[in-house]
């Protein structure tokens, strides 16, 4: 191989190169460049393994963390009327951290890796699925945990004939979360104020959707807002298999994953449009 054939093969891309294939790469590659995906997987896994301990387990700390807090605050001090009140809380809170944790470690995950983005040419919607793929595997195994303390301890028991049902809500809330998290990733590229203001933004969302109180405690304006956040109807599907233990229909947990699709597809594309300038941002 002569001098010259040297250079061209060991040229660092560019940031405009570097852009342009990002920006050319959308929804196939996330099944044909799935070795890669699975790479960055395990990556963000083993370092999260190596950084801290606590980083493992506070994912499944903070949901238990939380239930004590609200169940002991609604349940005692404002003694919500709702019955089963401590299942109730459960089953929400669930999909809820989920959403709230992988968002947050999903927020930078493009601006903390400027050179992996400026001289790797691959999918960079890739980094914040990673993300949300790694905080995927606490939440499954606080879910089957929670449905077995639930099949003992809940007054009305599992309908597990339903049980297969909580898969549509489940897919549901995974298109959203994943959403959400590589709009915020990109977001965050261009403007690094908003981490400061999000926690405060996932605050008043978390009491707009009906999580430590019931639906039917909302009237007006803001029952309004609550109807049309897809949030809202992912925690009342999971609620109707693990709380109520039947589903009147298979029509709302279609539609509200046909929706979710919907949205993770048009996230995916404005990602991809802006792709091109996040090498130069980072």
């Amino acid at each position: 191989m002569t001098g010259a054939d040297t250079t061209a093969t060991e040229r660092p891309v560019t940031v405009r190169e570097a852009g342009q294939r990002a920006r050319g790469l959308g929804l196939v590659e996330v099944v044909t460049r799935r070795e890669l995906l699975a790479t960055l997987v395990e990556r963000q896994a083993r370092l999260r393994v190596k950084r801290t301990l606590f980083g493992i387990v506070w994912p499944v700390v903070s949901p238990m963390f939380l239930l004590a807090l609200y169940l002991f605050v609604f349940g005692s001090v404002f003694d919500v009327k709702i019955h089963d009140y401590g299942v109730y809380l459960l089953v929400g809170l669930l999909p809820w951290t989920f959403l709230v944790q992988s968002v947050h470690d999903s927020l930078q995950s493009i601006s903390f890796e400027p050179d992996l983005v400026r001289r790797a040419p691959f999918p960079l919607h890739f980094l914040p699925m990673a993300r949300v793929a790694v905080m995927t595997v606490p939440f499954l195994g606080l879910l089957v945990a929670s449905i077995l303390y639930l099949g003992v301890v809940h007054d009305r028991g599992i309908a597990w004939s339903t049980l297969p049902i909580i898969v549509l809500p489940g897919a549901s809330l995974l298109l959203l979360v994943t959403s959400i998290s590589m709009l915020l990733a990109l977001l965050d590229v261009f403007n690094r104020d908003f981490r400061y203001v999000l926690n405060n933004l996932l605050t008043v969302w978390f009491f707009l959707v009906p999580i430590v109180y019931h639906r039917k405690m909302v009237n007006g304006p803001v029952r309004t807002i609550t109807t049309a956040d897809p949030m809202r109807w992912i925690i009342d599907q999971f609620r109707m298999v693990l709380y109520d233990g039947h589903v009147d229909s298979y029509l709302a947990p279609l539609l509200t994953l046909a929706a979710c699709a919907a949205l993770f597809v048009v996230s995916l594309q404005v990602f991809r449009r802006l792709a091109v300038d996040l090498a130069k941002e980072v």
